[in-house]
Parts: C-alpha cells; sequence; structure tokens
C-alpha cells in the first residue's frame, strides 16, 4: 500500500528529484506527528515539531513549500478516514506583503485552498492566543528569516519573537530560512538565535543547493558572491554567455534603456539599493541620476499581483522589499551611494548613506540586550550586503549593474583608478 506521503509527493509537478525528496521528508514528518495521540493539538507538556528547511536565494524554497501547500490542503479536504492529514488545519505565514500576495493568488487558483489559510504572523499569532480552536495543525512559514525578533508596534506584535510564538500556537512548524536575506535590525536573526528558537523542538531539517533562478553560469554566481561579501578587489564580472546576459553600465540612464529594451521578451524591472529619499506619504518619489529620473514603486496595498508582474512596475525602480523571495527575467541594478569601492579596492557599504531608517533602528534595543556600538556597524552593513546580494540574485536570463560611486564603476568596468 502506497503511503500518504509518496502519494503526496506525486502531487507535486515542476519539482526536481532533490525538492520531491524532501518534499516527501517533510510529509512524512508531518504523517508522524499528526498520528501521535488522539488529540488534534499536542497537550502543554509535548514538544512541538519544527522542520527547518534552508537553502541560499533561488534554490526553490518557496516552489517546494507552494506545492507542499496545495498537496497537503487538498489530503486534509479528503478527510479519508485512515489519513492522518484529514481534517488538518493548514496555514501558511509569511510577512513579506509581495510574496503574501502570490500566495493569495495562488490561494484562488487551487480549489484545495482557501485565501483565509494564507495569513500574516501577527494576526495568526494573535488569534491562536485568543482562541485555541484558530491554532494550526501545521503552519508552513515562508521567509523565515524576515520574522520578527523583537516586539514591534508598527506591525502590533507585542511578543519577543515571532517563530517561537508560531511554533508555541502550531502542532507542526514547516520554516524556510536563509541567513543571509535579513534585512532590518527588527529582524535581525543570526544561526545561533535560530538554534535557540527552536532547539526546545523536535527538530528535523532539510537543505536545497541547486540552483533554479539564475540561468547564470557558476563563475558569474560565484564572481557575485565575491563581490558582495567585499573579501576580495572587485574586478569586472564574468562575460555573459547565451543562457545569462551579465553587462556593466556606466550610467544610470543606460542602464535602465537596456532593461526597457527587454520588456517585449519577458519581464524585465529596474531594481535599486534603499540609498534614495522615498516615503509613504501618498506620492510619488523618484530616483535621479545622470540620464535617470524614474519613481521608486508606489505603495499599493489594494494590488492584488505581486509588484514584477503588475505591468505599471515596468515604468518604475523596484527596492528589495518589492521583490525580495520573487525574480524577474532581467534586472537592472542600480548600486545607490551607500555601495562604494573602498581604500583597499573591495567592496564597502557605507549605512550612514542607506535611506531606509527603518531598517536600522533598533539600536537601544540591542544596547539594552549588550552589543557594543561595533555590533550594531557590524549588523547594519550586513543588511545592506544582505539587501544588495537579494536584488543580485532575483535574474532569470540576464543581470545589469550600475554604480553611482565613480571609483567602483571604473573598477566594475576594469579601468585603473588613479
Amino acid at each position: 500500500m502506497t503511503s500518504p506521503a509518496a502519494e503526496t509527493s506525486t502531487l507535486l509537478p515542476g519539482l526536481d528529484r532533490d525538492q520531491g525528496r524532501l518534499a516527501q521528508r517533510i510529509t512524512a514528518f508531518c504523517d508522524e506527528h499528526l498520528a501521535t495521540g488522539s488529540a488534534r493539538h499536542r497537550s502543554s507538556d509535548d514538544r512541538p515539531a519544527v522542520f527547518l528547511v534552508q537553502g541560499a536565494a533561488g534554490t526553490g524554497k518557496s516552489a517546494l513549500l507552494s506545492q507542499l501547500f496545495v498537496a497537503l490542503s487538498a489530503r486534509s479536504r479528503l478527510r479519508a478516514s485512515a489519513d492522518p492529514m484529514a481534517g488538518a488545519r493548514i496555514r501558511m505565514l509569511v510577512n513579506h506583503a509581495e510574496m503574501w500576495r502570490r500566495y493569495r493568488d495562488l490561494a484562488g487558483q487551487q480549489p484545495a485552498l482557501r485565501k483565509m489559510q494564507v495569513m500574516r504572523p501577527t494576526p495568526y499569532i494573535n488569534a491562536a492566543a485568543r482562541d485555541a480552536s484558530q491554532r494550526a495543525d501545521i503552519a508552513l512559514v515562508d521567509e523565515g528569516h524576515l520574522l520578527l525578533t523583537r516586539a514591534d508596534p508598527y506591525t502590533r506584535f507585542r511578543g519577543e519573537n515571532q517563530l517561537a510564538d508560531i511554533i508555541r500556537a502550531s502542532r507542526i512548524t514547516v520554516v524556510v530560512y536563509d541567513d543571509a536575506q535579513v534585512l532590518r535590525m527588527r529582524s535581525h536573526w543570526s544561526l545561533a538565535l535560530l538554534e535557540r528558537v527552536i532547539g526546545h523542538a523536535t527538530l528535523e531539517r532539510g537543505e536545497l543547493h541547486r540552483q533554479h533562478r539564475m540561468g547564470a553560469s557558476l563563475e558569474v554566481r560565484e564572481w557575485i558572491d565575491r563581490f558582495v561579501s567585499g573579501g576580495a578587489p572587485v574586478c569586472p564580472p564574468p562575460a555573459g554567455d547565451a543562457s545569462f546576459s551579465m553587462q556593466v553600465f556606466d550610467d544610470a540612464g543606460a542602464l535602465y534603456r537596456w532593461v526597457r529594451s527587454h520588456q517585449a521578451q519577458g519581464s524585465a524591472r529596474m531594481l535599486s539599493t534603499y540609498d534614495y529619499p522615498y516615503a509613504l506619504d501618498g506620492r510619488d518619489h523618484f530616483i535621479d541620476e545622470p540620464g535617470l529620473h524614474v519613481r521608486w514603486d508606489r505603495y499599493r496595498p489594494e494590488a492584488t499581483l505581486p509588484w514584477p508582474e503588475r505591468p505599471d512596475s515596468a515604468d518604475e525602480v523596484g527596492s528589495v522589499y518589492t521583490v525580495q523571495g520573487l525574480d524577474v527575467d532581467w534586472a537592472g541594478v542600480l548600486l545607490g551611494p551607500s555601495v562604494v569601492l573602498g581604500d583597499d579596492d573591495c567592496l564597502r557599504m557605507l549605512p550612514d548613506r542607506y535611506e531606509d531608517r527603518a531598517a536600522l533602528s533598533g539600536g537601544a534595543a540591542a544596547r539594552a540586550s549588550g552589543s557594543t556600538a561595533a555590533d550594531a556597524r557590524a549588523a547594519h552593513e550586513r543588511i545592506l550586503r544582505d539587501a544588495l546580494l537579494t536584488l543580485l540574485t532575483r535574474p532569470r536570463r540576464g543581470l545589469g549593474i550600475s554604480a553611482h560611486d565613480p571609483a567602483l564603476r571604473r573598477a566594475l568596468d576594469g579601468r585603473p583608478n588613479s
């Protein structure tokens, strides 16, 4: 007789062998813990169950989670008497607004899903605290590195750690995590903190390695990693090939024209580091560089489609917040004033020039917990590097780069800096 986990794996189209095997492991893990005990939710002395999925940007973590969301929900709705998944309450939790839209769109297309299954973490945590019947049997958590690690009045989160609260509120938690995509101090994760939060749980781990998004060669991807890390002198990127174009532009206007030239061939979007003024005041805000006067992405909470899929976004510049977890065919990335060439010819990040001050706020709380000024500076630089890596790893078919800093432009183009 075929096991439910094996049956689930056959329902997951579009996954490669490694993703399929990991999906089978996660399904078996959920079956085992749902089948334990007669009560649907664990008692107070039971240990929670956590399956941690790790992988770099573009390795297919969200694709895996999407397919699991559909397959497990389909089984839960069949209510087969011998299936431990029968009647299970399944929730998809994500802090990222654009990913939330994508999952809501998926839920509207799939008969097995309901839009109410897709939630932001804080409303889920608060609802579960008020009413035990709102707790999930399986909480699928995408972009786990964006979960808050401290109270945040702006989002009405009053706890100390969203992942810890989700684990407490759920019978089983499946969370995907990438240590290189931490973008804000209020969600300032480290592997040590992650281990502390999940260490008390019954834990299983899985990892994805194969690059699914970028069609770039290994040489190009390794150059991106070296460039962003700042551990070696900046050198020109490798040439592209028939599968992936790679170009450096001497000004932002030429970069934008390159992006526009690909509009008829697929999704092509202009992106930038968060180095130009922007405010949520209902007005348009523009990025001005030589040859470029283009507005930042408009704040549209009513939009049903993620930013890269909206037609009007072709006339905008996206930030890390509009593209994290998503992809485009071609990306033109503007490296703004916070990204410079250091005296040692390596890439340096200047947090003082970063316009997203909210991302770097939280110094008082960090100092109260024993962090030094040097620790805060290192944390801020890490946020800027993670944001840059996120931008540079969005494209599937081509990457263009232009830098505000003249010395960095020359180094990227292979010209000497006198």
